[in-house]
């Protein structure tokens, strides 16, 4: 019996006749912009791809269908975090879940190098001075030569590092424990306020779980101190931000450029909003065409291994 694909219209459209090549006896039922796939179509899916045109506009559209196509056996996201509970609704059943972990790590690193060298100029006071016309000269620091923690060490946090090394900074891996091969000095994630006291900033790149939440708490952001910059590309329940705005605020921490929030959009009335000393982006690091493209490759490699019967790569097991 040959397996049945969902995915996105525009996924098949680009990729359809990859995908026949890999699996000759493939079939397609496709999300077409939003309208309604039939219960007959549903109950024929076997296999599912979240892509990243999906996101956001019609993850819900996807999602609905993909919860109740009960013969569904294998679901590949383009997303790296697998935290929200709607995967797990899908793992508890036996479906096999598998990421495209990786593929938006170049431009998320980028974003986190941009925040560092943003703050190091005092980017935020500057472009408020342009509002006003004003010519606000001042001196800045350089990022080179500075100390760099990086929390986390997935595809995200590994290149993290080597750009912060490309700039002539020293970054410091943060994780649970050495595994003796990385190619910086290595400190226990259990240290972190005194990680964060010993180095200029520190750039989080944690995936959620219920070990990780909350993490960064009042007492890591005011080590990082008034110099220091801080940097969460994870997510924003990692992070204490009320803490977080407080030592803004009042000037315990230097600077912070924020990716991920909670809750997400931020409200319009959140104080984190008038920090004046913050870079907020709307959770869109990764959000680019190039990791769209990594994402779909990864996804085509996996469905080889699908066929194959080989090993999935980037599986998720617990």
């Amino acid at each position: 019996m040959s397996d049945v694909l969902f995915c996105t219209d525009d996924f098949a459209a680009r990729h359809g006749d990859r995908m026949r090549e890999i699996s000759p006896g493939l079939e397609f039922v496709t999300l077409d912009g939003d309208a309604p796939v039939s219960d007959d179509d549903m109950a024929r899916i076997t296999l599912a791809f979240f892509s990243h045109d999906s996101w956001p506009e019609r993850a819900a559209s996807f999602f609905g269908v993909a919860l109740r196509a009960e013969n569904l056996r294998w679901l590949h996201t383009m997303s790296a975090g697998v935290d929200s509970p709607i995967f797990a609704t899908f793992t508890d059943r036996g479906v096999r879940l598998t990421t495209s972990s990786g593929s938006s790590a170049p431009p998320i690193a980028r974003t986190a190098m941009m925040y560092l060298l943003a703050l190091s100029r005092d980017l935020p006071r500057m472009i408020r001075a342009q509002d006003r016309a004003e010519w606000d000269w001042h001196r800045w620091d350089e990022i080179g030569g500075r100390s760099i923690a990086i929390v986390g060490w997935g595809p995200i946090g590994q290149e993290v590092a080597r750009l912060a090394d490309a700039f002539g900074m020293h970054p410091t891996i943060v994780r649970r424990a050495s595994h003796g091969d990385e190619p910086f000095p290595v400190r226990p994630l259990v240290d972190l306020v005194d990680i964060a006291r010993d180095h200029d900033a520190m750039v989080v790149a944690l995936p959620l779980t219920p070990e990780t939440e909350g993490i960064v708490s009042a007492e890591v952001l005011d080590a990082i101190g008034p110099d220091g910059s801080f940097v969460n590309v994870g997510r924003g329940e990692l992070v204490d931000q009320p803490a977080l705005t407080a030592a803004l605020v009042a000037g315990r921490l230097g600077g912070a450029g924020i990716d991920v929030t909670t809750p997400e959009p931020l409200p319009a009335d959140d104080p984190l909003w008038a920090a004046p000393n913050v870079i907020i982006t709307p959770h869109n690091s990764g959000s680019t065409g190039q990791t769209g493209q990594r994402s779909d490759q990864a996804f085509l490699a996996n469905l080889e291994r699908w066929v194959a019967g080989d090993a999935l790569a980037n599986e998720v097991t617990s």
